[in-house]
């Protein structure tokens, strides 16, 4: 299968009670969606949500006892294949697939799965990570269940329900809550599950990996929410910018920013990354960003989440007349602090190429 005829695969998360059955139900009914396969995957050994979901039982799959990123690790690329095959049979065109994760779901090993399993690879393509939240529990939840925060922190777009039951107050203090958490990720309320085809599917607009990825959006919204040392205070070549910190029951999250001016040595860069991986370990919420590469016309893309890292690939273009790499990390405990005094190896004069830089 062409990359082009690859399909696009949606992973909607969302903790425990946050709705993802009734979304799914009512976005399932648009015109738009004819063609939908839908994995769901259940956390215990008798399945009932695959009996809520309203699609024909050749179009869905269900992964029982076990969750996708731990547990059941494996049985989502057999589900896929599954449907491919399935389909082919059938001779009914397949166009795009959701995955439902169980509530208790990490994403970042189904991320990982999606964008390094060959077989996968060859047949289907990551969208989007959607990220339902409970409006009404999210304080409670986010305080007390940190794989909540995990599938905030991973979201390419968030979606709010349940705000019927809150006012407008708590709403606007859970908005920003979320764009400190991840400031990247576009914001929509949901009412009562009415979600459009629109909001889980972008097209391959939040995919790096695809010919369609555009990079605008996210990179504005990292230019508001740093907060950079005046340009004529700080040296250039390397500037850390770091936003609030949430407190210690926000899982001490930061969100923060780093620029560099002169272009840098693939193999230094490669390596740097896997450096800072490695030392953040689940410190490293995610990582996006643009970077200027010695001998290359337009930027590389590097987009993280957790530790599964997507292929990097090279627009054609840069968006807009800064030419300068730059990256916006989440992370919490320890995260800015070794990405800070790493940032020596990847601007240090190179001697000579090491791939990997040294403890």
């Amino acid at each position: 299968m062409s990359e082009a005829a690859r399909l696009p695969v949606t992973v909607l998360t969302g903790f425990l009670g946050a709705g993802k059955t009734t979304l799914l139900n009512f976005v399932l009914r648009h015109p738009q969606m004819d063609g939908t396969a839908i994995v769901i995957n259940e956390y215990g050994e008798v399945g009932l949500d695959h009996h809520l979901v309203e699609a024909a039982p050749d179009d869905l799959q269900l992964i029982a006892n076990g969750c996708i990123c731990c547990t059941a690790r494996g049985a989502m690329s057999e589900a896929l294949l599954v449907l491919v095959a399935r389909m082919r049979q059938r001779g009914v065109t397949l166009r795009r697939v959701i995955i439902e994760t169980t509530g208790l779901a990490e994403p970042g090993p189904i991320v990982q799965e999606l964008v390094a399993h060959p077989e996968l690879l060859a047949h289907f393509e990551l969208d989007s990570v959607v990220t339902l939240v409970d409006a009404l529990n999210a304080d409670e939840t986010f305080a007390s269940h940190d794989i909540a925060v995990q599938q905030i922190t991973a979201a390419d777009r968030l979606l709010l329900g349940k705000c019927d039951l809150v006012d407008e107050a708590t709403l606007s203090a859970l908005r920003e809550r979320l764009r400190e958490m991840n400031p990247d990720a576009p914001v929509a309320v949901v009412h009562h599950g009415a979600a459009q085809p629109a909001q889980l599917f972008s097209g391959g607009r939040d995919n790096p990996a695809s010919p369609r990825y555009r990079s605008g959006g996210w990179l504005a919204a990292a230019d508001t929410i740093r907060l950079m040392p005046a340009a004529d205070a700080a040296p250039r070549g390397g500037l850390l910018g770091v936003a609030r910190p949430l407190t210690p029951a926000e899982q001490q999250i930061e969100t923060f920013s780093v620029i560099l001016d002169a272009p840098l040595p693939w193999a230094r860069v490669r390596g740097w990354l896997a450096f800072v991986r490695t030392l953040c370990g689940p410190t490293l919420l995610r990582v996006k960003g643009l970077l200027n590469i010695e001998n290359q016309a337009g930027p590389s893309v590097v987009h993280g989440v957790q530790y599964a890292l997507h292929p990097m690939r090279e627009l054609p273009a840069w968006p807009d007349d800064d030419r300068r790499t730059r990256l916006v990390f989440i992370t919490r405990g320890a995260g800015r602090d070794i990405v800070a005094a790493t940032l020596g190896y990847l601007q240090a004069p190179a001697l000579k190429e090491d791939p990997v830089p040294r403890r």
